[in-house]
Order: structure tokens, then sequence, then C-alpha cells
């Protein structure tokens, strides 16, 4: 390394969690104050896989022994998903730029394992705690396609929100049901159709990708403790179809997070997006929330407009990262 750190890159899963957690306390407290995310619960789940030793990836060693960085993918069939990367600056010779650079030799390490692996013909990265531009080039260089996205927040803190509720006559608004988790699916598959975001994230394309997505963000932690107060359908009386929802997740105890707002295509320019976003933020508010963030990909203009008109404002932006073999 240009530094002159001594540092061995090791396989991940030959590290019990014990090991990992002071790394992964450190980078909760960068996920609350960057993001205003609590992000232990997704750290627990993560320990918990360590503890199984079935987590590929790898770790960084000092001359000490000390884990300081790690970086863990998951496979999903033919797919790579990196699921972060963060090393420990305290205690190494230049501080941030050394955890840095030990980041780097991280992501280089997979890289090379993932794209030498003949079972991987895609891989997908979204590193949403580090800014924009942070080791874009190492994918750029390595053939990758990258995406600049915006982690937008809403403060719900004043007087009481209200949601204006206009719908057409044959369309329904309501809670979301366990039920709807497949109608849901196929929603989401029919409006990603063509959408920016359906190429950086392959589940889109598809109901059961569409369905898999969902099931992660209602069931398990990865994106904030599922909030059903928040979350809404809009539905089609005559087909009894899904038409448009929005779903929200709480993400510490003052923050909501939505997690995913779509609208059919046939649908569309009847406010529907709109209606929802209030109706997310009056819940949210009502949960106790001071504030509301969503991500969105900055070359979604449409989406991007209308947040900044309901409230919405930059508070970081990433990057998303997507290979596919030639």
């Amino acid at each position: 390394m240009a530094s002159g750190l001594s540092l061995e890159i090791l396989d991940l899963r030959h590290f019990a969690a014990p090991m990992l957690r002071p790394v992964l306390e450190a980078e909760s407290t960068l996920w609350r104050d960057r993001l205003n995310w609590d992000y232990l619960s997704s750290a627990k789940l993560l320990l918990q896989y360590l503890d199984s030793r079935s987590l590929p990836g790898y770790v960084a060693v000092d001359s000490a022994g000390r884990v300081t960085g790690y970086i863990f993918c998951v496979y999903e069939d033919a797919k790579a998903v990196i699921g972060d990367v963060f090393a420990l600056p305290e205690g190494l010779a230049g501080g941030a730029d050394a955890g840095r650079e030990v980041e780097e030799s991280l992501l280089r390490r997979l890289l090379e394992l993932l794209l030498h692996s003949p079972g991987v013909d895609r891989i997908e990265s979204q590193l949403l705690l580090h800014c924009d531009g942070v080791h874009a080039e190492i994918f750029l260089d390595a053939g990758f396609d990258v995406y600049r996205r915006l982690y937008l927040n809403r403060r719900l803190v004043g007087p009481s929100l209200s949601a204006d509720i206009t719908l057409e006559p044959n369309l329904e608004l309501r809670s979301w049901h366990d039920q709807d988790l497949n109608a849901a699916g196929r929603l989401i598959a029919e409006a990603y159709r063509h959408h920016p975001d359906s190429h950086i994230n392959d589940q889109y394309r598809s109901v059961h990708g569409s369905q898999r997505f969902l099931h992660n963000i209602v069931r398990f932690p990865g994106c904030g403790v599922f909030a059903p107060p928040a979350s809404h359908v809009v539905v089609d009386k005559q087909s009894k179809e899904l038409v448009a929802l929005v779903l929200g997740s709480r993400v510490s105890a003052h923050c909501g997070h939505i997690t995913q707002i779509c609208v059919h295509p046939a649908y569309r320019r009847l406010g529907l997006a709109r209606m929802l976003l209030r109706i997310a933020a009056v819940h949210f508010q009502r949960l106790g929330m001071t504030d509301v963030t969503l991500t969105v990909t900055e070359a979604n203009t449409h989406a991007v407009n209308l947040y900044a008109e309901e409230g919405y404002k930059l508070a970081h932006s990433f990057n998303a990262a997507v290979w596919t073999r030639p």
C-alpha cells in the first residue's frame, strides 16, 4: 500500500462476530451521524451471519491482529451483490485517508474474485454510506456503470400535516396488508419496466424478483423496521389489482424512510405518487418521527422534481455500480 500500512487481507469466513464488533460499532456511529439511521439492527443480522461462517467476503487485519475493515457480498443465482465495505480509521497512520485505502484494497480483492468467477454474470453495489465519488474510480476501471443516487430528507417538525385524498371513482386507498405482497410484486415489475432503477437492481425486472425485494423490506431489518401505519396501496375497484403503493420503515427512533413508492404506468398523472408521499409523511409524523428520508436515482428527473416540490432536500449522495458479463 502507498502509505506503508502493514495489513493482511483474509477470508471473512475465518472470523467470528466478536472480532468485527468494534468495526461495526464505529460504522454504526457514522450511519447515525451521516444518514440519521440506526445501523445496529442491520449489524446484529450481519453478526449472526458471521457466526455461521457463511458470509463471503474479506477482512483487513493489522500487524497487531486487529480487524480494521471488512467487505462482504451475497450471491443470488448468477448475481453477486456487494453489501458493504468499511474500514476503521482510528489508530491507523494517515487517519481517514488510510481508512479509505483499506476499503479500496478490500474492494479490489473482492472484485478480482467476482470478476473471475465463471458463475457470476452480474455484480451490483449500492454503498449507501459512502459519498458520491468515493471508490467510483475502482468500479469504473473494472468496467462497471456508475449511477449517482440521492439521499433526500424532509423535516416533519412543526404543525400537524394533512393529506388531501382525491381519487378517481374507480380507485380505493387502503392500508397495506400482508396478503398484498404478491400483487405488489406484479405492480413493481410493471412500474419499473424501462425505468433507470431496473438497470441498477435487476430484481425490478421480474415479478419473482420484485416479490423477493418486497419480502426483504417487509420481513427483514436491512432497510429499517417495516412501518405498516405509513404503508398504503391504491386498488382498482374493478380489477382488484394494486395500481400504486408506498411502503415505509423506521430507520431510527426519530426517522422514517420510504422504502418504495411506485405507480402503474396506466395510472400516472393522476397525482397518486404525491398523495401517497403526503399520506406517508402524515403517518410518520403521528408515529413521532421528526424526519422522513428516501433515495432516488438522479437520472429519474420527474421523481426528483416531485420530491423537491414536497419539501425533500438533498442530505447525501452516493453511487450505485453495476457490471454485467459481456
